[in-house]
C-alpha cells in the first residue's frame, strides 16, 4: 500500500482511500490485461497452501510463475504508454517552447525561462485539465481542500499574473501568492 501512496496512484481522503488520476489511468490501461486478474491471487494461495502440505510441485510452481512474469511483461511492454494521452501545452512564460507534462512538475525545458508549476499544491494534487486551464485559460477551476502550513483547509484558483507567476485567487476576491 506505501508504495501505491509514494507513487500517488491512491490517497487517503478521511477514512477512505481514492484513486488519484494517475491511478485510474493506469488501471485503465491495464484492467483488461493478465496483471488485473484477481482470480490469479487466490490461485497463487491455493497452490503455495498445497506446496505447504507437501501436496504440489514448489518447482512447477516456481516454472509458472516465470512464465507469467514473461506473458504480463509482453503485454505491457506493447500497451500505449501514459505521456502519449498527455495535452502539447506552449510555456505560458517564453511561448517559445513546449512544457514537459511529468508526475509532479510541469516546467519549461528552456534553461532561460524556468517557469515551473507544480503538481501538488498544499496538499492536493493538480489535474492535468487544471494545468490545461491554467497555461490556455491562466486560472484553474476551484480547487478545493487545499491545506495552509498551518493545517487549515481552504479553496482556492491558481492564477497565472502578467508574468505567468502562480498566485492564489480566492472566491472572495483577494489574491495570495504561493
Amino acid at each position: 500500500m506505501e508504495t501505491l501512496f509514494s507513487r500517488n496512484y491512491v490517497q487517503r481522503e478521511k477514512k477512505s482511500l481514492v484513486p488519484t488520476e494517475k491511478g485510474l489511468q493506469v488501471y485503465g490501461l491495464v484492467k483488461d490485461q493478465k496483471i488485473a486478474d484477481v482470480a490469479m491471487t487466490a490461485e497463487w494461495e491455493l497452490a503455495l497452501q498445497k506446496i505447504e502440505n507437501n501436496e504440489g510441485d514448489a518447482a512447477a510452481f516456481q516454472q509458472d510463475k516465470e512464465q507469467y512474469a514473461s506473458t504480463i511483461t509482453k503485454e505491457l511492454l506493447q500497451l500505449s504508454s501514459l505521456p502519449d494521452k498527455l495535452p502539447i501545452l506552449t510555456c505560458p512564460k517564453c511561448k517559445h517552447k513546449q512544457l514537459l507534462i511529468r508526475d509532479k512538475v510541469v516546467k519549461c525545458p528552456d534553461e532561460a525561462c524556468h517557469w515551473v508549476q507544480f503538481r501538488n499544491v498544499c496538499g492536493v494534487h493538480i489535474s492535468i485539465g487544471d494545468i490545461e486551464n491554467l497555461v490556455h485559460k491562466r486560472k484553474t477551476s476551484l480547487i478545493r481542500g487545499m491545506k495552509s502550513k498551518a493545517g487549515k483547509k481552504f479553496d482556492a484558483y491558481i492564477v497565472l499574473n502578467e508574468k505567468a507567476i502562480s498566485c492564489f485567487q480566492f472566491e472572495i476576491g483577494k489574491t495570495k501568492r504561493k
